[in-house]
Protein backbone atom coordinates (compact mmCIF):
# COMPACT_ATOMS: atom_id res chain seq x y z
CA UNK A 1 0.00 0.00 0.00
CA UNK A 2 1.39 3.41 -0.98
CA UNK A 3 1.29 6.69 0.93
CA UNK A 4 -1.37 8.04 -1.43
CA UNK A 5 -4.17 7.89 1.21
CA UNK A 6 -2.26 10.45 3.28
CA UNK A 7 -2.45 12.99 0.45
CA UNK A 8 -6.23 13.16 0.73
CA UNK A 9 -6.17 13.89 4.46
CA UNK A 10 -6.52 17.57 5.32
CA UNK A 11 -6.99 19.36 8.60
CA UNK A 12 -10.40 21.02 8.70
CA UNK A 13 -10.66 24.67 9.66
CA UNK A 14 -12.43 23.94 12.94
CA UNK A 15 -10.55 20.72 13.67
CA UNK A 16 -8.12 20.79 16.58
CA UNK A 17 -4.60 19.51 16.13
CA UNK A 18 -5.16 16.59 18.50
CA UNK A 19 -8.23 15.33 16.62
CA UNK A 20 -6.45 15.73 13.30
CA UNK A 21 -3.37 13.88 14.58
CA UNK A 22 -5.50 10.96 15.74
CA UNK A 23 -7.10 10.75 12.31
CA UNK A 24 -3.76 11.06 10.52
CA UNK A 25 -2.08 8.42 12.70
CA UNK A 26 -4.85 5.90 12.08
CA UNK A 27 -4.38 6.29 8.33
CA UNK A 28 -0.58 6.12 8.62
CA UNK A 29 -0.67 2.91 10.66
CA UNK A 30 -2.57 1.16 7.88
CA UNK A 31 0.33 1.75 5.46
CA UNK A 32 2.92 -1.02 5.60
CA UNK A 33 6.58 0.04 5.90
CA UNK A 34 5.82 3.75 5.68
CA UNK A 35 8.93 5.91 5.43
CA UNK A 36 8.95 8.32 8.42
CA UNK A 37 10.30 11.14 6.25
CA UNK A 38 7.42 10.68 3.81
CA UNK A 39 4.90 10.64 6.66
CA UNK A 40 6.34 13.81 8.16
CA UNK A 41 6.23 15.54 4.76
CA UNK A 42 2.57 14.68 4.29
CA UNK A 43 1.80 15.73 7.85
CA UNK A 44 3.33 19.19 7.53
CA UNK A 45 1.63 19.83 4.19
CA UNK A 46 -1.82 18.76 5.37
CA UNK A 47 -2.01 21.16 8.33
CA UNK A 48 -4.42 24.00 7.76
CA UNK A 49 -2.65 27.04 6.24
CA UNK A 50 -2.63 30.63 7.41
CA UNK A 51 -2.45 31.94 10.97
CA UNK A 52 -3.45 29.36 13.50
CA UNK A 53 -6.65 29.88 15.39
CA UNK A 54 -6.62 29.70 19.15
CA UNK A 55 -6.69 26.10 20.28
CA UNK A 56 -7.23 24.89 23.83
CA UNK A 57 -4.85 22.03 23.14
CA UNK A 58 -1.83 24.06 22.03
CA UNK A 59 0.85 24.53 24.71
CA UNK A 60 2.43 27.89 25.47
CA UNK A 61 5.72 27.86 23.55
CA UNK A 62 7.76 31.07 23.36
CA UNK A 63 11.21 32.37 22.42
CA UNK A 64 13.74 34.06 24.72
CA UNK A 65 17.26 35.45 24.56
CA UNK A 66 20.01 33.68 26.50
CA UNK A 67 23.76 34.22 26.26
CA UNK A 68 23.33 36.45 23.18
CA UNK A 69 21.38 33.69 21.45
CA UNK A 70 17.71 33.55 20.54
CA UNK A 71 16.37 30.29 21.92
CA UNK A 72 13.09 29.09 20.48
CA UNK A 73 10.77 26.32 21.66
CA UNK A 74 10.69 27.21 25.35
CA UNK A 75 7.73 25.40 26.92
CA UNK A 76 5.95 27.30 29.69
CA UNK A 77 4.81 24.68 32.19
CA UNK A 78 3.06 25.82 35.35
CA UNK A 79 3.09 22.25 36.61
CA UNK A 80 6.88 22.11 36.92
CA UNK A 81 8.61 23.35 40.06
CA UNK A 82 11.95 23.77 38.32
CA UNK A 83 13.41 25.38 35.21
CA UNK A 84 15.05 22.85 32.91
CA UNK A 85 17.66 23.47 30.23
CA UNK A 86 18.13 20.42 28.05
CA UNK A 87 21.63 19.21 27.31
CA UNK A 88 21.52 19.67 23.54
CA UNK A 89 20.42 23.28 23.99
CA UNK A 90 23.14 23.88 26.56
CA UNK A 91 25.80 22.72 24.11
CA UNK A 92 24.45 24.94 21.34
CA UNK A 93 24.72 28.00 23.58
CA UNK A 94 28.50 27.56 23.53
CA UNK A 95 28.86 27.51 27.30
CA UNK A 96 31.69 25.51 28.82
CA UNK A 97 30.66 22.44 30.78
CA UNK A 98 33.05 23.60 33.50
CA UNK A 99 30.58 26.34 34.42
CA UNK A 100 28.03 23.78 35.57
CA UNK A 101 27.56 23.59 39.33
CA UNK A 102 26.95 20.09 40.77
CA UNK A 103 23.33 19.36 41.53
CA UNK A 104 22.91 16.44 43.89
CA UNK A 105 19.14 16.18 43.93
CA UNK A 106 17.43 14.04 41.32
CA UNK A 107 14.41 15.13 39.37
CA UNK A 108 11.25 13.21 40.12
CA UNK A 109 8.39 12.78 37.65
CA UNK A 110 4.72 12.03 38.25
CA UNK A 111 5.41 8.30 38.09
CA UNK A 112 8.23 8.76 40.66
CA UNK A 113 10.98 7.93 38.19
CA UNK A 114 14.26 9.60 39.12
CA UNK A 115 16.58 11.19 36.59
CA UNK A 116 20.18 12.20 37.16
CA UNK A 117 21.18 15.74 36.25
CA UNK A 118 24.38 17.18 34.84
CA UNK A 119 24.32 20.16 37.17
CA UNK A 120 22.81 23.61 37.19
CA UNK A 121 23.76 27.02 35.84
CA UNK A 122 22.40 30.52 36.37
CA UNK A 123 21.84 32.42 33.14
CA UNK A 124 20.31 35.80 32.44
CA UNK A 125 17.21 35.32 30.32
CA UNK A 126 15.50 38.13 28.46
CA UNK A 127 11.79 38.01 27.68
CA UNK A 128 10.24 40.19 24.95
CA UNK A 129 13.78 40.69 23.65
CA UNK A 130 12.53 42.12 20.34
CA UNK A 131 10.52 44.90 22.00
CA UNK A 132 11.59 48.32 23.24
CA UNK A 133 10.76 47.27 26.77
CA UNK A 134 11.67 43.83 28.03
CA UNK A 135 12.20 41.84 31.21
CA UNK A 136 15.53 40.32 32.15
CA UNK A 137 15.89 37.88 35.03
CA UNK A 138 18.51 35.40 36.20
CA UNK A 139 17.20 31.87 35.94
CA UNK A 140 18.63 28.82 37.69
CA UNK A 141 18.45 26.13 35.02
CA UNK A 142 18.80 22.45 35.88
CA UNK A 143 20.67 20.86 32.97
CA UNK A 144 19.22 17.49 32.01
CA UNK A 145 19.94 15.09 29.17
CA UNK A 146 16.51 14.06 27.94
CA UNK A 147 14.89 13.13 24.66
CA UNK A 148 12.42 15.96 24.05
CA UNK A 149 11.33 18.24 21.24
CA UNK A 150 11.63 21.36 23.41
CA UNK A 151 14.78 23.33 24.20
CA UNK A 152 13.84 24.70 27.62
CA UNK A 153 11.13 24.08 30.18
CA UNK A 154 10.12 27.20 32.10
CA UNK A 155 8.62 26.29 35.45
CA UNK A 156 7.09 28.04 38.43
CA UNK A 157 10.30 29.57 39.88
CA UNK A 158 10.80 31.84 36.86
CA UNK A 159 7.09 32.48 36.40
CA UNK A 160 6.89 33.65 40.00
CA UNK A 161 10.01 35.77 39.56
CA UNK A 162 8.44 37.39 36.52
CA UNK A 163 5.13 37.84 38.30
CA UNK A 164 3.60 36.29 35.20
CA UNK A 165 -0.06 35.57 34.61
CA UNK A 166 -0.52 32.71 32.13
CA UNK A 167 -3.72 32.40 30.12
CA UNK A 168 -4.07 29.05 28.41
CA UNK A 169 -7.25 29.94 26.43
CA UNK A 170 -5.48 32.98 24.95
CA UNK A 171 -2.15 31.10 24.74
CA UNK A 172 -0.22 34.05 26.13
CA UNK A 173 1.23 35.39 29.35
CA UNK A 174 1.56 38.86 30.84
CA UNK A 175 4.14 40.27 33.24
CA UNK A 176 5.63 43.67 34.13
CA UNK A 177 8.73 44.93 32.34
CA UNK A 178 11.81 46.26 34.12
CA UNK A 179 10.18 49.72 33.91
CA UNK A 180 6.78 48.56 35.13
CA UNK A 181 4.93 48.36 31.82
CA UNK A 182 2.76 45.27 31.33
CA UNK A 183 4.23 43.10 28.59
CA UNK A 184 2.49 40.32 26.68
CA UNK A 185 4.10 37.28 25.09
CA UNK A 186 2.01 35.36 22.58
CA UNK A 187 2.65 31.69 21.96
CA UNK A 188 4.42 30.57 18.82
CA UNK A 189 1.74 28.10 17.73
CA UNK A 190 3.73 27.00 14.70
CA UNK A 191 6.67 26.01 16.90
CA UNK A 192 4.31 24.40 19.41
CA UNK A 193 2.80 22.17 16.75
CA UNK A 194 6.21 21.34 15.31
CA UNK A 195 7.27 20.16 18.77
CA UNK A 196 4.10 18.11 19.10
CA UNK A 197 4.66 16.50 15.71
CA UNK A 198 8.31 15.77 16.56
CA UNK A 199 7.30 14.16 19.86
CA UNK A 200 5.16 11.65 17.96
CA UNK A 201 8.31 10.17 16.46
CA UNK A 202 9.55 9.18 19.93
CA UNK A 203 8.48 5.55 20.19
CA UNK A 204 8.09 4.13 23.70
CA UNK A 205 9.84 0.80 24.23
CA UNK A 206 8.87 -2.04 26.50
CA UNK A 207 10.52 -1.85 29.88
CA UNK A 208 12.78 -4.63 31.04
CA UNK A 209 11.61 -6.65 34.05
CA UNK A 210 14.77 -5.79 35.96
CA UNK A 211 14.18 -2.06 35.66
CA UNK A 212 11.92 0.03 37.84
CA UNK A 213 8.62 1.14 36.35
CA UNK A 214 8.98 4.17 34.09
CA UNK A 215 6.55 5.82 31.71
CA UNK A 216 7.45 6.24 28.03
CA UNK A 217 11.11 5.26 28.34
CA UNK A 218 12.95 6.39 25.22
CA UNK A 219 16.22 4.58 25.83
CA UNK A 220 16.17 2.13 28.72
CA UNK A 221 19.96 1.80 28.67
CA UNK A 222 20.29 5.13 30.48
CA UNK A 223 18.19 6.60 33.25
CA UNK A 224 18.52 10.17 32.08
CA UNK A 225 17.01 9.86 28.63
CA UNK A 226 13.32 10.27 29.39
CA UNK A 227 10.72 12.58 27.89
CA UNK A 228 10.69 15.06 30.76
CA UNK A 229 8.34 18.01 30.79
CA UNK A 230 6.74 17.41 34.17
CA UNK A 231 9.77 16.85 36.37
CA UNK A 232 9.74 17.86 40.00
CA UNK A 233 13.07 18.14 41.87
CA UNK A 234 11.46 18.01 45.27
CA UNK A 235 12.20 14.81 47.10
CA UNK A 236 9.43 13.04 48.93
CA UNK A 237 10.95 13.25 52.41
CA UNK A 238 7.69 12.16 54.04
CA UNK A 239 7.40 8.42 53.67
CA UNK A 240 3.77 7.39 53.56
CA UNK A 241 2.81 4.06 55.08
CA UNK A 242 1.40 1.74 52.44
CA UNK A 243 -0.09 -1.72 52.92
CA UNK A 244 2.25 -4.60 52.18
CA UNK A 245 -0.54 -7.10 51.52
CA UNK A 246 -3.78 -7.27 49.59
CA UNK A 247 -6.79 -5.84 51.39
CA UNK A 248 -10.50 -6.64 51.20
CA UNK A 249 -12.93 -3.69 51.42
CA UNK A 250 -15.60 -3.78 54.10
CA UNK A 251 -18.58 -1.42 53.90
CA UNK A 252 -19.67 -0.65 57.43
CA UNK A 253 -22.75 1.50 56.78
CA UNK A 254 -25.36 2.29 54.16
CA UNK A 255 -23.08 4.90 52.57
CA UNK A 256 -20.88 3.47 49.84
CA UNK A 257 -18.02 5.83 50.75
CA UNK A 258 -17.77 4.58 54.34
CA UNK A 259 -15.41 1.70 53.77
CA UNK A 260 -12.55 0.17 55.73
CA UNK A 261 -10.24 -2.71 54.83
CA UNK A 262 -9.29 -6.12 56.21
CA UNK A 263 -6.15 -8.02 55.27
CA UNK A 264 -6.79 -10.71 52.69
CA UNK A 265 -4.12 -12.99 54.18
CA UNK A 266 -6.03 -13.39 57.45
CA UNK A 267 -7.84 -16.65 58.09
CA UNK A 268 -11.52 -16.72 57.26
CA UNK A 269 -12.45 -17.18 60.91
CA UNK A 270 -10.31 -14.23 61.98
CA UNK A 271 -11.72 -12.05 59.20
CA UNK A 272 -15.27 -12.92 60.24
CA UNK A 273 -14.57 -12.10 63.89
CA UNK A 274 -12.86 -8.85 62.98
CA UNK A 275 -15.75 -7.94 60.68
CA UNK A 276 -18.22 -8.42 63.53
CA UNK A 277 -16.17 -6.24 65.89
CA UNK A 278 -15.95 -3.45 63.32
CA UNK A 279 -19.69 -3.51 62.61
CA UNK A 280 -20.49 -3.44 66.33
CA UNK A 281 -18.25 -0.39 66.84
CA UNK A 282 -18.99 1.46 63.61
CA UNK A 283 -20.14 4.50 65.62
CA UNK A 284 -16.49 5.08 66.58
CA UNK A 285 -15.54 5.95 63.00
CA UNK A 286 -15.37 9.66 62.13
CA UNK A 287 -16.39 10.40 58.53
CA UNK A 288 -17.26 14.11 58.71
CA UNK A 289 -16.21 17.05 60.92
CA UNK A 290 -19.54 16.79 62.74
CA UNK A 291 -18.43 13.35 63.95
CA UNK A 292 -15.50 14.98 65.78
CA UNK A 293 -16.95 17.53 68.22
CA UNK A 294 -14.78 19.17 70.81
CA UNK A 295 -11.73 19.87 68.62
CA UNK A 296 -10.09 23.21 69.43
CA UNK A 297 -10.64 25.59 66.44
CA UNK A 298 -7.15 27.01 67.04
CA UNK A 299 -5.75 23.88 65.45
CA UNK A 300 -7.56 24.68 62.21
CA UNK A 301 -5.89 27.15 59.86
CA UNK A 302 -6.09 28.19 56.22
CA UNK A 303 -3.18 29.53 54.20
CA UNK A 304 -4.06 32.06 51.49
CA UNK A 305 -1.42 32.82 48.85
CA UNK A 306 -1.49 36.57 48.31
CA UNK A 307 0.88 39.50 48.24
CA UNK A 308 1.00 41.68 51.31
CA UNK A 309 1.32 44.76 49.10
CA UNK A 310 -2.07 44.13 47.49
CA UNK A 311 -5.45 45.03 48.93
CA UNK A 312 -8.78 43.33 48.66
CA UNK A 313 -10.61 40.43 50.17
CA UNK A 314 -10.43 36.73 49.60
CA UNK A 315 -13.08 34.09 49.96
Amino acid sequence: MTSLPLVNIRQDKKESLRVFMDRFNKAALEIWDLNPAVALHHLTTTLKPGPFVNSLYDPLVISVEIHNCIVKKMLVNQGSSTDILYWNTFKQLGISEKELVPYDDRLVGFSRERVSTRGYIKLFTRFCFDEQEYRKIQVKYIVVHADTSYNILLGRPSLNMLGAIVSTPHIEMKFPSDKGKILTIHADQKAARECYIASLRITPVKEKPSKSKRVHVVNPSTLDELPIWDLDPRRNDEEHVEPTEENIPLQISSHSSQVTYIGADALEGDRSALRDVIIQNKDLFAWTPSDMPGIDPNFVSQIVNMRRSTTGSST
